[in-house]
């Protein structure tokens, strides 16, 4: 009996979970074909959040975690879109610095700063690997959402190394693991904004983002370049 009610609960909690997915993506998906086109990225302006934060940290969490549309500046270039994310996988692993078939080849200067964002992100809820590098820049693991990240941060750090800070690119990469692993990321967001402990993934996608207050505890996000110690592992493939 006791078995009984608990997988009864957990089966009520993902659906509530579903369902707030559903509701938020539905609003988003209205908001943005209201609006004149999507947002742009402006040098200057600070990352909005996919609608506005509540203050409820389910709904906040899934806000920050979940994206849509096309990335700027690399969204069209790439043609690829946070709506379809297999095929962005699928463009992006061609270009994994250790596994693509078209490797971006980085100079010193431009491997040093991936290294540091590959350092500070990992595919744990995947592959076993504490980040998607080694502290020597190689590839940390050979999963296709790893390849996908760090073929990203070799892009941008290559492409448009002068358009994005560091902490920049690494919330780019955080809005996609944020769509490779949905459940898991949302549920650490929303771990992170009640306790205000943040891994450097999750404080990067509320990078600039003044939060409102969850219960008295939650602090705004530290910068992802103020974290001296790689992400924890919360589990493995």
């Amino acid at each position: 009996m006791k078995q009984a009610v608990i997988r009864f609960v957990n089966v009520m909690l993902g659906i509530m979970v579903a369902t707030l997915l559903a509701i938020n993506q539905t609003a988003i998906s209205q908001t943005k074909t209201m609006a004149e086109g999507p947002r742009e990225r402006q040098a200057e302006d600070k990352f909005s959040p996919n609608g506005k934060l509540t203050g409820d940290a389910l709904n906040d969490a899934i806000s920050l975690t979940i994206q849509q549309g096309s990335p700027n500046i690399y969204g069209e270039e790439l043609a690829i879109s946070f709506n379809r994310v297999q095929e962005a996988i699928n463009v992006l692993q061609r270009f994994d610095p250790g596994f693509g078939d078209q490797k971006i080849v980085l100079n010193d200067e431009e491997k040093k700063r991936y290294t540091k964002i590959g350092l500070s992100i990992s595919c744990e809820y995947c592959c076993g690997a504490k980040a998607i590098v080694f502290p020597n820049g190689e590839a940390a693991c050979g999963c296709a959402h790893s390849q996908a990240m760090r073929a990203l941060a070799a892009y941008l750090v290559q492409k448009h190394g002068s358009e994005f800070s560091d902490d920049e690119i690494l919330r780019e990469l955080a809005m996609w693991k944020g769509l490779f692993f949905p459940k898991q990321m949302i549920q650490k967001m929303a771990t992170a904004l009640q306790s205000g402990s943040f891994t450097p993934d999750v404080a990067a996608l509320a990078l600039g983002i003044n939060l409102p207050s969850y219960g008295g505890k939650v602090k705004n996000a530290p910068l992802p370049s103020e974290f001296k110690n790689l992400p924890g592992m919360v589990g493995g493939c």
